[in-house]
């Protein structure tokens, strides 16, 4: 398994990044900053679960090949991606680390369409950022289109599905929630 993720600057382009598994947090546990993240952010997800092994899917074929999606929160330690890009290298180390990828359990696709979801990030019990899924900087259909141009599609694998949107200045205390059709599925807190 792996995780497939979206990566946006602010001016909406795009880059696809392969991060492993080490990454994920999931039971709604808390995140723990780590001693090197001195700035924190993060940018709150839709993720699908692939469901069928798959490479150069055209984007009209794309929704066969998921069946089940959740809601994922990504962190990145903003002082260690600056450094490392100001060095001409990579920033995966700042983007990776362990417990970074927070996922929600899967819902079943059966039935709803996923472009008609609406998607509401709080922040300290405050909303943040709502929007449908089909108002997501790029559909669901053509980021799993272009991944699978640059890698194999495996059951099990998380897409995770960004946006530009990115929180800024997260600090110690702040809760975390992650609403999808007015369902919570992911509720934790930065400690």
């Amino acid at each position: 398994m792996k995780l497939l993720c979206v990566e946006y600057n602010e001016a909406g382009e795009v880059a696809y990044n392969v991060i492993g598994d080490n990454a994920l947090l999931r039971n709604n546990d808390d995140f723990y900053i780590p001693a090197f993240a001195t700035e924190l952010s993060c940018v709150p997800q839709i993720v699908l679960r692939v469901g069928k092994i798959g490479k150069h899917v055209a984007e009209r074929f794309a929704g066969r090949y998921y069946e089940e999606v959740g809601v994922g929160i990504r962190f990145y330690a903003d002082n260690l991606e600056r450094e490392l890009l100001a060095a001409s290298l990579s920033p995966t180390a700042a983007m990776a680390f362990d417990s970074s990828a927070a996922i929600s359990p899967m819902k079943s696709l059966v039935d709803v369409s996923l472009g008609d979801m609406i998607f509401l990030f709080e922040l300290n019990g405050e909303s943040v950022l709502t929007r449908k899924v089909c108002e997501i900087s790029q559909k669901p259909e053509k980021t799993l289109a272009a991944m699978s141009e640059y890698y194999m599609l495996k059951i099990g694998d998380f897409l995770f599905c960004g946006g530009v949107f990115r929180q800024r200045n997260l600090s110690i205390g702040d809760h975390l929630r992650v609403l999808l059709d007015g369902e919570c599925l992911l509720d934790f807190q930065v400690k």
